[in-house]
């Protein structure tokens, strides 16, 4: 499919205004229920992070959302201890759900909802706040409250980190996985529940890449959490291979966002750059960090952007500290300077073929390699689907093995190859799965614009 700017900025400005959408008894201007993270002090680091353990709660509130209303759920965001990227101790927030009914045992699921921005009040913690002035709204309102819901409707706790922490480093893979691993941690230190309640993760596109890297970080900085499956869709599993695919594309934004986040974790990689930026870089790294620059503004402010047109140096890919920076920010075994984990717990990963938008090859080769090192991994490739509609593909069959997992009761399949078939969701295995409300809230989708700008379906596999 041709994409042009003339379709972007019309997709976005579509998107915009169905997310304004509310009922009429709601007003367009409807204020945040709590203030925006720069101002509030609840994103602050406290100065004597380094007393508390990996995990451990700092604070709690309890806040309301638009999610989890239907299963009566209580909602709180937790202020935890966690690690960055350099092995510091640093705060971060997760937003936790309280199930009405928990499933006996507790069950935790870990939803990891797509940032994909760099500025702090495009967290998820915010966006899922109830309020209409998030400029990150976009990404928790279709998808996010339909997979949640689910969640809770099986009476799992749910847990969902601001997994870019505070600097918010987008596809910074140590940070995010650290933050995710230590999020689920907070949530049974503030539930106190069991030691061997059993885990499962979710998460599609940047939030896949969360996903993938806490699975991969699990057994050397969490080896403690009784994590029993996970499943991710259209995931970025390496850095340059994204960047790469994504410069000078239509999406290109997402590249910007990438180098800003990557620099923001790797301070080495922070002053490289910025010592080569040209006028025309300083403007666009000041405004992709900006306030209130969230994933609609990566998609719609740089399509086609040539992100080496930002640089006095296009030789940059090549150069040290980027190339060793490059070797870690990756799970692809190929690419890496060091041994990348293989999960024992069983895996759905899924993705299209023709993405446009995270390319599918790296993702093969992940699995590629990790099922040659032993792994348990279901992989469903869509041979004729686009970024958005792999998302609802997956769905289904992503939610389903998820409560295989808990069950104790995924198919048995050769490592690499697909489970046995879902049905799509405009039939009653969709129900089946979901409920009927919330089947009908996914099918609802088809046509509906996106948060990158791109409408979702058609919802018919083929």
């Amino acid at each position: 499919m041709r994409v042009s700017l003339r379709s972007i900025t019309s997709l976005l400005a579509a998107a915009t205004a169905a997310v304004l959408a509310a009922p009429a008894a709601e007003t367009l201007d409807r204020r945040a229920a709590l203030p925006n993270p720069y101002d509030d002090p609840f994103y602050t680091t406290p100065s004597n992070i380094g007393t508390f353990a990996k995990g451990q709660v700092i604070q709690s509130r309890k806040v309301p959302t638009d999610i989890g209303n239907a299963n009566n759920a209580a909602s709180f965001q937790l202020q935890y201890r966690t690690t960055n990227t350099q092995n510091e101790a640093v705060a971060d927030v997760a937003t936790v759900w309280i199930p009405a009914k928990p499933a006996s045992p507790p069950k935790i699921f870990s939803y990891q909802v797509y940032e994909d921005a760099t500025a702090l009040d495009c967290a998820p913690s915010y966006s899922y706040l109830t309020g209409l002035d998030q400029p990150n709204k976009v990404t928790a309102v279709l998808d996010t409250p339909i997979i949640i819901g689910w969640a809770l409707q099986q009476g799992y706790y749910v847990v969902s980190s601001d997994h870019e922490g505070f600097k918010a480093a987008f596809i910074a893979g140590y940070e995010e996985g650290m933050a995710i691993l230590d999020g689920i941690r907070a949530l049974k230190n503030y539930q106190n529940l069991p030691s061997d309640s059993k885990v499962a993760l979710e998460g599609y596109s940047g939030g896949a890449h969360a996903t993938v890297w806490a699975t991969s970080l699990a057994e050397s900085y969490a080896p403690e959490l009784n994590i029993v499956g996970a499943s991710h869709g259209g995931t970025p599993v390496s850095a340059k291979d994204t960047f790469t695919f994504l410069n000078g594309g239509p999406f290109a934004g997402f590249a910007l966002a990438g180098v800003s986040g990557l620099s923001l974790a790797h301070p080495d990689m922070e002053s490289f750059i910025e010592a080569r930026l040209n006028a025309k870089g300083q403007q666009a790294l000041k405004q992709i960090r900006g306030r209130g620059f969230c994933l609609p503004g990566v998609v719609l402010t740089y399509p086609f952007l040539n992100v080496f047109s930002l640089v006095n140096d296009t030789n940059l890919l090549n150069e040290a500290p980027i190339v060793s920076i490059l070797k870690q920010e990756t799970v692809v075994q190929a690419e890496a300077s060091y041994t990348v984990s293989v999960p024992k717990f069983p895996r759905f990963i899924w993705h299209a073929v023709p993405d446009e938008i995270v390319p599918y090859q790296p993702a093969a080769t992940y699995v590629k390699e990790q099922c040659a090192k032993g792994a348990n991994i279901n992989f469903s490739p869509y041979p004729i689907a686009e970024h958005l509609t792999a998302e609802i593909f997956g769905l289904v069959p992503s939610l389903w093995f998820i409560k295989q997992a808990f069950d104790g009761t995924t198919p048995k399949v050769i490592c690499g190859t697909p489970i046995p078939a879902i049905a799509g969701i405009t039939t009653p295995s969709a129900d089946q799965v979901l409920g009927s409300d919330l089947a009908d809230q996914l099918r609802s989708l088809n046509g509906k614009q996106s948060a990158f700008g791109k409408p979702f379906g058609p919802i018919t596999p083929p």
